[in-house]
């Protein structure tokens, strides 16, 4: 036994030094391991994106515009912005940048960087960290437009995250990696999927672990493994139905439509108008259009209309317009069809069932204004709701515009050009590890 220990005497504290120091230091490394910048979130997106149209909760990640949008849609300076100065009754947004920012090429953020090309605004460098935002007209929204994000070469952002790789398919974004800035956030991993249904089984197969969903599969709800948490989104879009205010040209028939129309009694899923209820414009005090046979058809006697195509776009929506169908036929004894289309007629149809967007400023002037034809969807021509939302973009007072936002809400639902029904609910679904 001695001969042997001195033979291998050598090996022995070799040993005794390399194993030693990793026995205490185990815990500490173990430790290391655990540290986000260690961890990668495997996330899955239902949607066809590219980088000039990414999903805001990516896009909000890679970079920062002038400005950010804070509770109530209430815009302020971003991150990379020390102080505004407004000038000349609103006309003038003078920016002064931080000294410290850089793009994630490593590259100085300077006043020649902010590149926004948006119609009716100039911007002009007056130093390397100052630069001055030019209105032709008076335009109240214009901080929240400025809460566009900026990139350089479309992936080179200033936020907490860059952009490590990227995939395409057919011309869309198959995959995204983000690496953080800071060392204490997880690196992300995005895969695209071009339906629910696909993200739902690319979650079951393991290859992501966070999804977010409209439909919550029952199965899902047994999975041990696996944390549902289930929000009501009511910043982004709305489900409604859009008349063509050109066909179905009574006002009068457009509310029996809406009363025959069954809804959510949930308060908070229930939509009543196209402002969010988080903005500080919102209006609750408009009509609501609750379910009500009676008065549909009190108010659809006398009405020529004995058939109705309903077009929906979006197969999700497939089981709302199959309840809608057989209230309208039920209660209006209107034969009512269901079309499916992708790519609509919209100088032909009767009504959508679709989703429209909730804008960060209430300003709505783009959905309901006369001149607006190519995305005026329901061909609303209302001078009193034109000249409402003229004022609102003009209006520099915030307690003023309130109040004309108010009254636009008020005014449009009592035209009805859309049956407002409700908000999403969300499902983030997370994989426990």
């Amino acid at each position: 036994m001695n001969s042997f220990i001195k033979k291998n005497y050598f090996f022995f504290i070799v040993g005794a030094v390399l194993i030693i120091p990793t026995v205490f230091l185990r815990h500490q490394i173990v430790n290391v391991l655990k540290l986000p910048i260690f961890q990668i979130q495997v996330i899955g997106i239902d949607g066809l994106y590219t980088f000039d149209k990414l999903p805001e909760e990516i896009s909000n990640k890679i970079s920062y515009g002038l400005t950010v949008k804070n509770e109530n849609d209430k815009p302020s300076i971003s991150p990379i912005v020390e102080s505004l100065t407004i000038e000349d009754n609103r006309k003038n947004y003078i920016f002064t940048l931080k000294d410290n920012i850089y793009w994630h090429n490593g590259k100085k953020l300077t006043s020649n960087d902010i590149n926004y090309q948006i119609p009716g605004i100039t911007v002009t460098p007056l130093s390397n960290n100052q630069v001055k935002i030019s209105l032709e007209t008076e335009f109240s929204p214009v901080l929240s437009v400025l809460s566009q994000n900026l990139f350089k070469k479309k992936t080179i952002g200033l936020g907490p995250y860059k952009v490590k790789s990227n995939t395409f398919q057919d011309g869309y974004l198959k995959t995204l990696k983000l690496n953080p800035v800071s060392k204490n956030l997880p690196r992300l991993y995005y895969r695209f999927y071009s339906s629910e249904a696909d993200l739902v089984n690319a979650y079951k197969l393991g290859d992501v672990d966070q999804i977010k969903i409209t439909s919550l599969p029952p199965e899902l709800s047994k999975w041990t493994n696996t944390k549902i948490t289930q929000k009501v989104e009511t910043n982004q879009k709305y489900s409604a139905i859009f008349f063509n205010t050109k066909k179905i040209n009574s006002k009068q028939l457009r509310q029996a439509l809406a009363y025959a129309t069954t809804k959510t009694t949930d308060k908070n899923e229930r939509c009543l108008g196209p402002i969010s209820p988080n903005s500080w414009a919102y209006n609750s005090g408009v009509k609501e259009y609750n379910y009500n046979p009676t008065r549909a058809k009190e108010l659809f006697k006398g009405n020529e209309l004995e058939s109705i195509n309903l077009i929906v776009n979006n197969r999700q929506l497939l089981p709302m317009a199959e309840e809608i169908k057989h209230s309208w036929e039920s209660i209006l004894n209107l034969k009512t069809t269901i079309t499916i289309e992708t790519q609509i007629d919209l100088n032909n149809f009767d009504a959508i069932l679709t989703y429209g967007s909730i804008p960060s400023d209430p300003d709505q002037y783009t959905f309901w204004h006369s001149t607006q034809t190519k995305t005026n969807l329901t061909k609303l021509d209302n001078s009193r709701i034109d000249k409402l939302l003229e004022e609102g973009r003009l209006a520099l007072d915030q307690q003023e515009r309130k109040q004309i936002y108010q009254d636009f809400q008020r005014y449009l639902l009592e035209e009805s050009p859309a049956i407002f029904l409700s908000y999403p609910n969300i499902y983030t679904i997370n994989r426990q590890k």
